[in-house]
C-alpha cells in the first residue's frame, strides 16, 4: 500500500508539475520507445530461448532560462537468458532485468553558457564510458565497461541513482565532465520501484571524471573512477574514428579498454573490446547498419570470457527499426568444462514514438 500511495503521490506531483509549466508556456517533450527481443540460446548452462521487452516512456520539460526537468520511467519482462540459459559473466543482451516496473530518471539541469550540473535520479552511463558506435551492440559490455559495472555498485540500468554531474566544454572539440554518485544502489528486492533512495557515508561515492575530445567523425575519452567505501578504483579509454567515406557509405572502427585495481579486489580486473562498423550496407540512404566486435573479460581465478557479436540493423522508418543479432560467447563466467560455449541469436526491434 505505501509503494502503490508513493507512485500515486508521485504522479499527481508530475501532473501538477506539467501543468504549472503549461500555464508558464514553457515547452514540453514527451519520448516513449518499445524495445523487445527473440532470443534462442545454444550451449551455455541449457538450449532454450524467449522474448523479453522493455518499454520506457519519458519527459522532458523547459522550466527557466537554461534549466530543464526530465522525468523518466520504464518496466522490463520476459526470460532472463544470462541467469537461466547462457551463464555468461558480460551479460548477453543489455535489456535483460526480469520483472520490474521502475523509475529512472528524475533530473535537473542548468546550464550556464559551456558549464553545466546535473543533479537527481540519473544513469551513469548515459554521458560517461560510453561510445556511439559501441551503442549499437546489444552485448551489455560494449556500453559500459564490466571493469566498472560489474566490480562496485554503479547506477546504471535498470537501477538508477542519486548523483551529481558537473559538465564543462572547453570548446567545440575539448569537454570535461565529473560526478558523484550514491555509492550503494540498492537491489530490486529491496528497492522494487526505484522510489527508497537512501545515501550515507557508509555506502560511500562512487567518483568519476572524465576528458573527451569530440570531432565530426570521431570520439576519444580517458576516464578514471573511485569507490570511497569499497576502495575500487581503475581508469578506461574509449574511441572510435571514421576511416573511410564514399558518400553516404562510411566505416568506422572502435576500442574499449578499462583496469581495475588488481585480480586480488576486483572479478574484473581488465576489460578489451574492439570493432568495426559500417554504415550504408544495402541501401545507399543510411536505413542500414552493420558491425562486428568483441568483448574479453579478464576474470581474477578463472578463465577469460570472450563474446564476438555480429549485427545488422535496417531502420524501416523513422520510428520502427529491426536487428538480427548473433553472438558467440567463449567461457561463458569463466568457468573452465562446466559450462559450454554459447552461441545465442536474437531478433531485436524497437519502436519510437
Amino acid at each position: 500500500m505505501k509503494k502503490i500511495l508513493s507512485i500515486l503521490s508521485l504522479i499527481t506531483l508530475i501532473i501538477l508539475g506539467i501543468n504549472n509549466i503549461q500555464a508558464q508556456d514553457k515547452s514540453i517533450v514527451l519520448d516513449a520507445e518499445y524495445t523487445g527481443d527473440f532470443l534462442y540460446n545454444v550451449g551455455g548452462l541449457k538450449n532454450g530461448g524467449g522474448y523479453l521487452g522493455y518499454a520506457k516512456m519519458g519527459m522532458d520539460a523547459d522550466l527557466w532560462n537554461g534549466a530543464s526537468l526530465y522525468l523518466g520511467g520504464g518496466t522490463t519482462h520476459g526470460i532472463v537468458p544470462t541467469e537461466t540459459l547462457i551463464g555468461d559473466y558480460q551479460v548477453a543482451d543489455n535489456i535483460e532485468a526480469g520483472n520490474y516496473a521502475f523509475m529512472e530518471y528524475l533530473s535537473l539541469q542548468q546550464s550556464f553558457g559551456r558549464f553545466s550540473i546535473k543533479i537527481g535520479l540519473q544513469d551513469m552511463n548515459e554521458n560517461f564510458a560510453s561510445l556511439d558506435a559501441a551503442g549499437e551492440y546489444v552485448n551489455s559490455s560494449f556500453g559500459i565497461h564490466p571493469a566498472l559495472s560489474s566490480n562496485m555498485s554503479v547506477a546504471i540500468f535498470p537501477i538508477t541513482g542519486l548523483g551529481a554531474e558537473i559538465h564543462f566544454d572547453i570548446n567545440d572539440n575539448w569537454h570535461l565532465q565529473a560526478a558523484a554518485y550514491d555509492g550503494k544502489i540498492p537491489s530490486f528486492e529491496d528497492n522494487p520501484y526505484n522510489l527508497n533512495w537512501n545515501i550515507n557515508k557508509e555506502e560511500g561515492a562512487l567518483f568519476i571524471g572524465e576528458a573527451q575530445y569530440i570531432t565530426e567523425n570521431g570520439a576519444y575519452e580517458l576516464g578514471a573512477f573511485y569507490h570511497t567505501a569499497e576502495k575500487k578504483y581503475g581508469i578506461y579509454a574509449n574511441v572510435e574514428q571514421e576511416i573511410w567515406n564514399a558518400g553516404s557509405r562510411s566505416l568506422k572502427p572502435f576500442a574499449q579498454i578499462s583496469y581495475a585495481n588488481g585480480e586480488t579486489i576486483c572479478d574484473n580486473y581488465l576489460h578489451l573490446a574492439a570493432g568495426l562498423n559500417l554504415e550504408s550496407v544495402f541501401f545507399k540512404d543510411n536505413n542500414d547498419s552493420m558491425g562486428l566486435a568483441f568483448t574479453s573479460a579478464f576474470l581474477s581465478g578463472k578463465k577469460t570470457e570472450t563474446a564476438i557479436e555480429l549485427f545488422y540493423k535496417y531502420q524501416i522508418t523513422d520510428n520502427f527499426m529491426i536487428k538480427p543479432d548473433i553472438q558467440y560467447i567463449i567461457n561463458p563466467g569463466g568457468m573452465d568444462f562446466t559450462v559450454d560455449n554459447a552461441l545465442v541469436g536474437m531478433l531485436r526491434f524497437a519502436v519510437v514514438i
